[in-house]
């Protein structure tokens, strides 16, 4: 959750009380009633000050608010549009094999999964697949020598140490080198470094199984995206503190989703798995555009990964030429989906995409029927907004359901 001080605004305003004069009153500096209009980090000092002075109470100036979404293309917005095009076209899932090959966060994994359907989910990021095995494959928390709620208790009891994630993502840790980066406080990137730390030696000791390893590493990323001094995703860090950023790091527990099936997560390119997997419903929702996705979650890879990559330049990012996908290329775009298509051993395939991909939405439709009857579903929707926060208005742009169903 994120904190607005906006009822404190609204509050002065309607008392008719100067900003100067709640500063003088409440006896701080400028520099926090700055912080207050940004809705970033305030002790809990300040805020008692802010109370005292005014004769209010916590619930007046402030209030708690979601967390914007972190992730580039999530379809969590839109699983409604998504579940009635499917229920529209095919009908109920439950029972049916439905699977995600580009899963990412896996909301949409997950929303067919408590729909009882039996899911087979993939990406090529490891992040996404510590993900997968937390959401879809794990029904119910893995076998392993040390139970769930008590290794979260000891990851979150343990001290933080000055590791890889100290000393090249955080403002103190990069004071002498090169490059000054500041996508973490301090204490939380230590405590990155010990939880990496541990989950690969409990690993290595076998004293937690692989899927248990990779659950408790789905938590670490669910905790990081909570303290990390970003925009949104990792391709760049602020440089004004965000209020995120100086939130204690924890581990939270996951509620497992038991659909009673055997679920499946890989994490390998689309192009090696679609020949080995079939089943009723096939769902791909393949980048829109040329963003190559590894250089924005390079910090979340990492953290899965713990390898210490040859980071460079001024964001530290891990090298990723071997990661290129074709789906971010204009000229390889279409060829890829049509050969992904072809060979999919699945009747009934939808495609998340937009009007304004780098595939023109109306000559992919075009090519698709020659595999099977295309129909297209639309719903407008807001485009991802980059780190400086521009955003191009200039074409109305809507998500788009192509439903393929082969002959």
């Amino acid at each position: 959750m994120a904190v607005t001080y906006k009822k404190l605004f609204h509050l002065l305003i309607d008392r008719g009380i100067a900003t100067a004069e709640l500063t003088e009153q409440a006896g701080f500096s400028a520099n926090i009633l700055t912080r207050l209009r940004r809705d970033q980090y305030v002790s809990l000092e300040s805020i008692e000050k802010i109370c005292s002075a005014l004769d209010c109470g916590v619930d007046d100036i402030l209030e708690f608010t979601k967390d914007l979404e972190r992730y580039i293309g999530s379809k969590a917005k839109i699983l409604d549009f998504i579940s009635n095009t499917v229920s529209q076209t095919y009908g109920s899932v439950d029972g049916a094999v439905v699977a995600d090959l580009f899963a990412g966060t896996c909301c949409v994994a997950e929303m067919f999964k408590k729909q009882n359907a039996r899911i087979i989910s993939n990406d090529y990021l490891r992040f996404s697949y510590a993900l997968q095995i937390a959401k879809i494959k794990c029904n119910k928390e893995p076998q392993s020598k040390i139970p769930y709620s008590e290794a979260l208790f000891a990851l979150n009891a343990l001290n933080g140490v000055d590791g890889f994630f100290f000393k090249e993502y955080t403002l103190e840790g990069t004071a002498a080198s090169q490059y000054s980066r500041n996508y973490f406080d301090s204490e939380n990137a230590k405590k990155i470094d010990a939880i990496c730390a541990q989950l690969s030696s409990w690993l290595r000791d076998e004293i937690i199984s692989e899927d248990m390893f990779f659950l408790l590493s789905a938590n670490l990323v669910d905790a990081i995206t909570k303290v990390s001094n970003t925009s949104g995703t990792y391709g760049a860090f602020l440089k004004i503190d965000d209020q995120r950023k100086y939130r204690p790091l924890e581990l939270l527990p996951y509620q497992f989703t038991d659909n009673g099936q055997s679920n499946e997560a890989y994490c390998m390119s689309i192009t090696e798995l679609i020949d080995r997997v079939s089943g009723d419903i096939l769902y791909l929702d393949p980048p829109y555009n040329g963003r190559q996705y590894p250089p924005y979650y390079h910090i979340l890879e990492t953290a899965v990964l713990y390898d210490e990559p040859a980071i460079y330049g001024v964001t530290g990012r891990r090298p990723y030429q071997e990661l290129l996908s074709p789906f971010c290329m204009k000229d390889k775009a279409l060829p890829a989906m049509l050969d992904i298509v072809q060979k999919a051993r699945f009747e009934h395939i939808y495609i998340s995409y937009s009007t304004d991909g780098i595939m023109e939405y109306k000559k992919l439709c075009d090519a698709l029927s020659a595999v099977g009857k295309v129909s297209c579903f639309f719903k407008p929707y807001r485009r991802y907004k980059s780190n400086n926060g521009g955003e191009n208005t200039t074409t109305r742009v809507k998500e788009i359901v192509i439903y393929v169903k082969k002959g």
